[in-house]
């Protein structure tokens, strides 16, 4: 070896260490460097004092998470930080937020841009809300102003199915369609018969009945012996009649008219379904004798029936649609809604209080003379609670005041006074035939245009109206009953030659 290599060596040695003792040096900086940028409680302390205890528990917690999590930013407004005072050193006033990167460092992140697309998506979401309420507002007053239309039409008895809003003429068809009752309607359709003319046809062939036990399958269940004793049109005693009733519409018209006074006057008041007095008592009076309730009543727990005090002290009358055909085995077996447990359950815990189901024959009946006196075919379904309501009143009383059936100046298209439900088929019907039921109540009515239009009240004569002290009333009932007894004779001569045509005509197709 030379002198001048074995001279370089060692200075060769020398600078390699060096080297390596500044790498290591460096990385010790580096290391201290990132522990001090990763350290929760020197983050803390250098938060901005405006941070709240539950915003810096969010950074700690968010720092405390695996590096893979992105966490939401921490705003902080550029006036709450330590360089407040200076403006050069607020970060040009735009929002601020703590957040980890990709690589789990702390960084501050500008979250300016992102409020911002969320404020414009927030008022765009606000334009569309309003614009959808408008059209929706639009459309409900289309709606009404065309229900307000017909019912002009309907108290001058006047109305046809081709006059109602679209959306009624489609579910219309759509019920006809379906014919889930199986309805086959083979009797006449008569011309526009008088008042007398309806009122003998209702009498005589929509006669007021109930279930009384005796048929299968409710005599194999005991139902004889559960039923009420004395039958409904009886229960205040042989042959007596209430001499002015009251029938009250759960119509969101009634609201604001007043009434209650002239309700309670009657002598009977009825009522439907789960429509309450209490807190209306001024526009619907307080007296209840009767109330009609349909099947979901007894059947849905959210009317608790059988505790509730709407429904005691007074008679109750439920009903539910059954086959066209009368079929009572299918209909026990199958009801739109089980009403049949809970009857007999209130039966036992409250045997004293009359308590009906009517027979759902009475039902189909009503539908067959509002069917005989239309010529459209109506819907295919039992008629309204309303309806059945009047027609039994009719059965009971000498005189029956209708409020609200078919509405006054105050029409609206709340469906009932005591909800929050807006359709204009609780007023001109799309299950329930009820602009052809309307018509007809209005050809019976006796009352003055002045007393449906402030009042919304129909005028009815009962079927058994006795005579009065009063001559021309007494005259005019006199007439009716012997109008009614003529329409029975030429309506079972109508009926008879009716089958003799069907019976040469069955007696001819055979022998052909």
């Amino acid at each position: 070896m030379t002198p001048r290599s074995s001279t370089m060596t060692p200075t060769m040695k020398q600078w390699r260490q060096l080297v390596l003792v500044a790498m290591l040096a460096w990385l010790l900086i580096f290391l201290a460097l990132l522990s001090h940028f990763l350290d929760p409680r020197d983050v803390e302390l250098r938060l901005p004092s405006s941070l709240t205890h539950t915003e810096t528990r969010r950074l700690a917690s968010i720092q405390g998470s695996p590096s893979g999590i992105r966490a939401s930013p921490l705003e902080v407004s550029s006036s709450s930080s330590p360089a407040n005072q200076d403006p050069s050193h607020s970060r040009q006033g735009k929002q601020e937020a703590l957040e980890l990167n990709q690589n789990g460092e702390v960084v501050w992140n500008d979250v300016g841009d992102q409020e911002r697309e969320e404020k414009i998506r927030r008022e765009s979401l606000r334009r569309r809300r309003r614009r959808r309420r408008k059209k929706r507002g639009g459309r409900d007053e289309y709606y009404l102003s065309q229900s307000k239309a017909v019912v002009q039409w309907l108290r001058r008895g006047i109305a046809s199915a081709g006059m109602l809003a679209p959306h009624l003429q489609k579910s219309m068809r759509d019920y006809l369609h379906l014919n889930r009752h199986h309805v086959a309607y083979r009797g006449l359709r008569r011309g526009r018969q008088s008042r007398r003319d309806v009122l003998c046809e209702l009498k005589e062939q929509a006669r007021l009945r109930t279930l009384d036990g005796t048929e299968q399958p409710f005599s194999g269940l005991g139902w004889d012996r559960l039923v009420p004793p004395r039958p409904l049109e009886q229960l205040w005693g042989q042959g007596s009649k209430f001499k002015s009733c009251a029938v009250v519409t759960s119509a969101g018209a009634i609201l604001n008219s007043s009434l209650g006074r002239e309700i309670d006057s009657h002598e009977a008041v009825l009522r439907f379904n789960a429509a309450p007095t209490e807190g209306y008592e001024n526009d619907v009076g307080n007296k209840t004798t009767i109330r009609i309730i349909n099947s979901q009543i007894l059947a849905r727990p959210r009317h608790r029936f059988n505790t509730s005090s709407l429904y005691k002290g007074m008679t109750l009358v439920a009903w539910d649609p059954a086959p066209y055909s009368v079929d009572l085995l299918r209909w026990y077996g199958n009801p739109d809604y089980d009403l049949f447990t809970p009857y007999e359950e209130r039966r036992r815990l409250h045997p004293t209080q009359p308590f009906y189901v009517l027979h759902p024959k009475f039902i189909w009946q009503l539908w067959d003379v509002i069917q005989g006196n239309t010529q459209e075919n109506i819907q295919p379904n039992p008629p309204s609670s309303g309806f059945i309501g009047i027609v039994l009143m009719m059965s009971l009383c000498e005189e029956v005041h209708v409020y609200e059936y078919i509405p006054s100046l105050r029409q609206t298209d709340l469906c009932h006074y005591h909800e929050h439900h807006y359709d204009a088929a609780c007023t001109l019907g799309a299950y329930h035939p009820l602009l052809f039921e309307k018509l007809l109540v209005q050809r019976m009515n006796s009352a003055s245009q002045h007393d449906l239009k402030t009042k919304g009240k129909v005028t009815l004569s009962g079927f058994n109206a006795t005579a009065r002290a009063d001559t021309n009333q007494a005259t005019e009932e006199t007439k009716l009953s012997q109008h009614c007894r003529l329409w029975a004779m030429l309506w079972r001569l109508t009926f008879d030659l009716d089958e003799s045509e069907e019976e040469e005509s069955g007696a001819n197709t055979n022998q052909s």
